[in-house]
């Protein structure tokens, strides 16, 4: 039975050791940092590979571009909502997910307009190469208030010159690949942590 156990953690520090750091430099930092941003912000959920349902998807397109294309999207007539077509979903989908819902529920949908959430961000903390040539991410996710001018690249001590205050919510592990100079998340793990404030 010892040996057993000893064998198994030889193997799970051989996977971990396998797994090589990759060195970011500052573009590529703020890069993953927007990618990531982009899941934290519209409240996407844990997933394994594979297992992010259709709706979770067709939520994260609607919300991805109704606070990211709003000025291309088309308004209702009393203003109250915006239209947000299938075809928009799929590209969305996948550009971020590297495929797209298996059926639609609407050919249109419709989301109601809102101002007043919170501001969240993600920014990474180690990428590391997997041996079969994915990705691996580490990061945090942040939150502030709405109407803030926090820099979601800066670091605690810039934010300390803000008189908003940043609370560090959550950590992430992410699965994700490079695909013709994109990345695509693959899968995903959001954990809380206890509540840090950067003042």
């Amino acid at each position: 039975m010892k040996q057993w156990f000893v064998l198994l953690m030889v193997l799970v520090c051989s996977s971990l050791s396998a797994q090589s750091e990759v060195k970011l430099d500052a573009a590529e930092k703020r890069k993953l940092n927007t990618f990531f941003s982009n899941f934290s912000e519209s409240g996407v959920e844990s997933f394994k590979r594979g297992a992010l349902s259709d709706q979770a998807m067709i939520d994260f397109a609607l919300d991805h571009n109704y606070k990211n294309r709003f000025d291309k999207l088309k308004k209702s007539k009393d203003a109250m909502s915006v239209e947000i077509t299938a075809a928009q979903v799929d590209t969305t989908c996948t550009k971020y997910f590297g495929r797209t819902p298996a059926t639609h529920t609407a050919a249109v949908y419709r989301k109601p307009c809102a101002d007043g959430e919170a501001y969240v961000f993600s920014q990474i903390d180690r990428l590391s190469k997997t041996p079969t040539g994915e990705l691996f991410a580490e990061g945090s996710l942040y939150s502030t208030g709405s109407g803030n001018v926090v820099d979601p690249h800066g670091t605690p001590a810039d934010w300390k010159k803000s008189s908003e205050a940043v609370d560090e919510t959550d950590v992430f592990f992410a699965t994700i690949a490079k695909i013709d100079g994109r990345y695509v998340l693959l899968e995903y793990d959001v954990r809380p942590i206890a509540r840090n404030t950067h003042r």
